[in-house]
């Protein structure tokens, strides 16, 4: 998902991609139910976690002013 966000899809678009890589495990029935809503409740917190998209040089902060 961060790869998207970087390539400048938007959160919409992210969503939207992984509604359908959701979609298509619950098609194809190659994880067991439990193993794809885990897999979706996490995605959903990590995109709608705004730390996971900052890029390194923005966390890092100047302390030394000499």
């Amino acid at each position: 998902m961060v790869d998207l966000w970087r390539r400048g899809y938007k959160f919409d678009e992210i969503r939207l991609h992984m509604d359908g890589y959701v979609s298509c495990l619950r098609q194809t029935k190659a994880l067991e139910p439990y193993h794809i809503n885990r897999l979706e409740e996490e995605s959903t917190s990590f995109l709608r976690d705004p730390s996971n998209f900052e890029s390194p040089t923005m966390l890092q902060r100047e302390t030394d002013y000499y």
